[in-house]
């Protein structure tokens, strides 16, 4: 009798008590920075951030990163978009496009580059804080990178020109002219997209993660979006004597 009433009790518990991975209580970047940089000789703008994630499957060592440019004017339509979790769904993938390419379609959005990081612990291995219930360790900046995924990424003044002029609401003519300038008056912006390793975003992490469970805050797994936000910055386009290209970071 003793025994079968354990096995009625074992049958009758929520599945809960058996869950093998914490939520994702947490994804954000706790670190970022945008500023004008040199590359192979050329202007550029480099922007680098640290992303990090609280909770989530143990496996996950390693995310992908990337950095997409739109305009200002399109922002309120990218976001609602991203809001539609059919869009989003990571099953949707397999009938139809997935949303970064759906968003690429309707040229509001131009991937610059993608980037994979590993996590920053001690020996490669540790996914997340120590305390995974919730509660990271409040040790302060000294400590910022510990279990986070950096990334850097640097892009010319040509080829952010080059980027914007292919967004869809783009306009060469709403410019303004003082004397050898052109002011272009479309501001663009920069959005880091860092999506779950199961979805077909994630094109670069290893293999073997891709074929792995994983989910988005707190336990989305429909979700093909970790992470989906803006960075506060606006820039703006000039030339000067048609040849030389500036940029400017509001």
């Amino acid at each position: 009798m003793i025994w079968l009433l354990l096995l009625v009790v074992f049958l009758c518990v929520s599945p809960a008590f058996g869950q093998r991975d914490a939520p994702v209580w947490e994804a954000y970047l706790p670190q970022f920075s945008i500023y004008h940089d040199q590359s192979k000789g050329q202007d550029a703008i480099t922007i680098d951030f640290l992303f990090k994630k609280n909770g989530g499957p143990v496996e996950h060592i390693e995310h992908q990163a990337y950095i997409l440019v739109y305009l200002k004017k399109d922002e309120e339509q990218i976001l609602k978009l991203a809001g539609d979790s059919r869009l989003v769904n990571k099953e949707n993938e397999k009938t139809s496009k997935p949303f970064l390419d759906f968003l690429v379609e309707k040229k509001l959005v131009v991937p610059l580059d993608s980037q994979v990081a590993k996590i920053n612990s001690r020996d490669g291995t540790m996914p997340r804080f120590p305390d995974v219930r919730g509660n990271p360790g409040r040790s302060g900046v000294d400590t910022l990178a510990k279990f986070s995924f950096p990334f850097t990424f640097t892009f010319t003044y040509e080829m952010l020109f080059e980027s914007v002029r292919k967004l869809g609401n783009f306009s060469v003519e709403n410019v303004e002219t003082f004397g050898k300038s052109r002011h272009f008056n479309d501001r663009f912006k920069f959005m880091v997209f860092v999506p779950v390793n199961n979805s077909a975003h994630a094109n670069k992490v290893s293999p073997e993660l891709r074929k792995t469970w994983d989910f988005a805050y707190p336990m989305d797994s429909s979700t093909a979006l970790l992470y989906f936000r803006a960075l506060p910055y606006e820039l703006n386009l000039q030339t000067y004597q048609e040849k030389t290209l500036l940029i400017f970071i509001n």
